[in-house]
């Protein structure tokens, strides 16, 4: 039996659904209007459309034959005795001596089979190749004297899994002589399914499957699902040898069919049967042809049971209160009806019904709790559709920001408590307030208070919690922050958004509150922007790399640069490098950065190269791209596109990168170091400073923070730790870089100290790459 992969699709099936995918939209359409959608209506549109979703891509195929499987186990019944499969096993082909029987064996075989009264003989496989001429004269001598009642198997072009195309065939010496069927099969996916066609087209004829063959049927090419209610174990089986040797009883053999296995040792066509052991693939043709015999099973698909879900869902809607008994009587049913389907040969698929009704059930039955949380009367946010606000009102919220601490060391019921008094301490300065609760944020609403007011007001709230709050046999500390939106023009809901925003900003800043005004809120609306337009400056080449020379303290000359992205906002202007690298790490993001630096600075470098072919060029990179076990093959790739040497190349760490002690990124320096290419610790000094540190990092080079750098000659205390830093690196047996140079006297003082390159403003600000070639080109001294 030759499988490929289930390609069976549901579209006639995504045809029937416009009905529904035109409600939905109605539904979706009252909601852009501005209309609130009733709760009900809105869960029914979720059940409706995650059923249709799950139906027309097919989601819960695997559980469907699962549950198909279960049901076929309730109906298992003996196969009819009408077909035996010959095994053509290990103990057969260990006395034969061989992989697999010559030729002139099958021969013989056909000869006792028939001499024994069999009705047809199949042999599950092609024959697509030669062996000896005299033992395959013998084989077609057989053939032709049994013409029309000896089978060869094949399978048609088709392609698998892997991609690689199937199509196995009859040899042409044997082709004429014999019946040609199909033993093409497909597995359904997690081989929880079997499924054969009735014919197939084959070297462009119409030929029959071996089952079809098997059960004397002739249809229109159509895949059928097996009836895996037939007992594969009970399908009668004989031994190879066995037959050759004619040592089986004539009675076993008249009037019956054959179906000869492949050479156990040649081919592996063994297939899962659900919950139980693998089954040779020629006693799935036999089960296969059994099915067919009882009639061709109807694939109903999942369209009518999915509409009597929807039909109970909008009838439970239209309740004052769902029924959880009907509910359960109509998933029974479900459950039930497809068992009595199944002896009827229908197939019928239930679980996007299910899925539906599932979806529909949960929610409609947690409606009524959905408005409060839990035994508080706190009101959620989404009902406070009927809460208005104008000019004269002030939007607060405040978060516990130790809430999940809190709740996962009470009970519920006690959680439930500690709310109920928070809330009457916030209801003690606002007695006529409604509160609101979401997730760990009180939101409400208040009388305007303008001004220093306010935010006196807010740090009162604040102290309301320094005393602790008692529940039970515990003392919680409850701690908060604090949102205000003053933006009294906006919508309500945007405004109770704002400002739960403003307490996640102000915990996640350690501020004791945040007031919301429209500078924020465009900050804030900026940030969500940043990555998709700086994606386009990129796309459109409005962001370039410009370079900052390094140069040698010793010679004075230029000795490679660092490459440093800068981006002219048209409208916000230059934008901070250090700024976007951050929110883009903090999207997992940086690696859009680190490619295009990466492919605009090695491009560039090459020109720099062929003027000094000791030229570096140094490019920083996140700690992220560090954790990316694909960095090292992609930095490799771009230096062979770029014809760039790996020793040409500087990759700098930030030495604020916490990668201390993390195995996959020192599996990346590893692999850094052996293509050749350097490494440097970025702004030593300004984080993870150890000599560990310095150890763990295979560096090259360190360069000193700017910070310590730039106040040495007016700094007594920078002085020595720059002259520190320089002997330990050295001792480590690094170069010492200093950054920030941007005064003669600095240059004077970092030489004495045996620095051994530098750079700065003093030097050059970055520049772009054509302004740096021509100092390169004429061996300029920088300083």
């Amino acid at each position: 039996m030759g499988t490929v992969a289930d390609k069976s699709t549901a579209d006639g099936q995504r045809a029937r659904v416009g009905p529904l995918r035109a409600w939905l939209r109605r539904a979706l359409a009252w909601r852009r209007r501005g209309r609130p959608i009733d709760p009900r209506t809105r869960i029914l549109a979720w059940a409706i459309g995650l059923g249709l979703i799950s139906g027309a891509i097919e989601l819960f195929e695997p559980l469907e034959d699962a549950f198909r499987a279960v049901r076929a186990m309730v109906r298992e019944h003996p196969a009819d005795q009408s077909i035996v499969v010959v095994n053509v096993d290990e103990y057969s082909l260990s006395v034969l001596g061989g992989n697999e029987p010559r030729r002139s064996d099958d021969a013989k075989l056909l000869d006792n089979l028939f001499a024994m009264g069999a009705k047809r003989v199949f042999f599950d496989r092609a024959y697509a190749d030669l062996s000896t001429p005299a033992e395959d004269a013998k084989l077609v001598e057989a053939f032709k004297r049994y013409r029309g009642r000896v089978f060869v198997g094949a399978v048609p072009n088709v392609k698998r899994i892997s991609g690689e195309n199937l199509n196995l065939k009859p040899n042409p010496y044997f082709a004429p002589h014999v019946n040609i069927v199909s033993i093409l099969g497909q597995e359904g996916p997690l081989g929880l399914a079997i499924r054969f066609p009735t014919e197939s087209k084959i070297g462009g004829e119409a030929k029959p499957s071996l089952s079809a063959e098997l059960a004397n049927v002739r249809l229109p090419e159509q895949m059928y699902r097996i009836d895996l209610a037939i007992d594969h174990a009970t399908v009668p089986t004989m031994h190879y040898l066995d037959l050759l040797n004619g040592d089986i009883d004539r009675a076993a053999v008249a009037g019956k069919d054959f179906v000869v296995s492949p050479p156990s040792r040649m081919t592996y066509d063994f297939h899962p049967i659900p919950f139980q052991q693998k089954v040779a693939g020629a006693i799935l043709h036999a089960v296969g042809a059994q099915t067919l015999k009882k009639g061709v099973p109807i694939e109903s698909g999942w369209i009518m049971p999915f509409l009597v879900a929807c039909a109970f869902l909008l009838y439970q809607a239209r309740r004052v209160r769902p029924s959880r008994t009907q509910f359960a009587a109509v998933a029974g049913l479900l459950l039930i009806v497809p068992l009595g389907l199944d002896f009827l040969l229908i197939n019928v698929d239930i679980f996007a019904a299910i899925c539906a009704l599932a979806i529909g059930g949960v929610r409609f039955h947690m409606l009524d709790r959905m408005s409060y949380r839990g035994s508080t009367d706190l009101r959620r946010i989404e009902t406070a559709i009927d809460m208005r606000s104008d000019s004269g009102t002030e939007v607060l919220a405040i978060k516990l920001r130790n809430f999940a601490t809190i709740s996962a060391n009470l009970a519920a019921e006690q959680v439930d408590e500690l709310l109920g008094k928070v809330q009457a301490r916030l209801r003690a300065t606002q007695p006529d307030a409604e509160f609101l609760f979401e997730k760990d944020t009180f939101v409400w609403l208040q009388p305007r208070v303008d001004g220093e007011l306010l935010e006196d007001h807010l740090r009162g709230l604040h102290a309301l919690f320094n005393i602790n709050i008692t529940v039970g046999a515990h003392s919680p500390d409850v701690a908060t922050a604090i949102g205000a939106d003053t933006n009294y023009s906006s919508p309500l809901r945007e405004r109770i958004e704002s400002a739960i925003q403003c307490a996640e900003d102000a915990a996640r800043a350690g501020r004791i509150f945040m007031i919301s005004e429209e500078d924020i809120v465009e900050d804030r609306a900026w940030r969500l922007e940043i990555l998709s337009e700086l994606e386009s400056a990129i796309r459109h080449n409005e962001v370039e790399v410009l370079y900052q020379p390094k140069v040698s303290l010793k010679s004075g000359a230029i000795i490679g640069a660092e490459a440093l992205l800068r981006w002219r906002h048209p409208v916000r202007g230059m934008i901070d490098p250090s700024k976007v690298i951050k929110i883009a790490e903090e999207h997992n993001r940086v690696d859009m950065i680190t490619r295009f630096v990466l492919n605009r600075a090695l491009s560039q470098a090459r020109a720099a190269i062929a003027a000094d072919p000791a030229f570096r060029i140094a490019i920083n990179i996140s700690a992220l791209d560090l954790r990316d076990p694909l960095f090292t093959r992609q930095l490799r790739q771009l230096l062979k596109a770029y014809r760039v040497p790996a020793g040409n190349l500087v990759i700098e760490i930030t030495e604020t990168a916490p990668i201390d002690n993390d195995e996959v990124v020192a599996a990346v320096f590893a692999e850094i170091k052996a293509m050749g290419v350097k490494l440097s610790v970025d702004d030593f000094g300004m984080g993870h400073a150890s000599l560990h540190y310095l150890r763990r990092i295979p560096a090259d080079e360190v360069k000193i923070d700017r910070s310590f750098v730039s106040g040495m000659d007016n700094c007594a205390e920078d002085a020595a730790l720059v002259r520190s830093a320089i002997e330990m690196i050295h001792s480590l047996g690094r170069i010492a870089v200093a950054e920030g140079v941007e005064r003669p006297v600095l240059v004077q003082r970092l030489h004495e100290m045996g620095c051994d390159a530098a750079q700065g403003y003093h030097f050059s600000k970055a520049i772009p790459m054509a302004q740096l070639l021509p100092q390169l080109r004429d061996k300029a001294v920088a300083a």
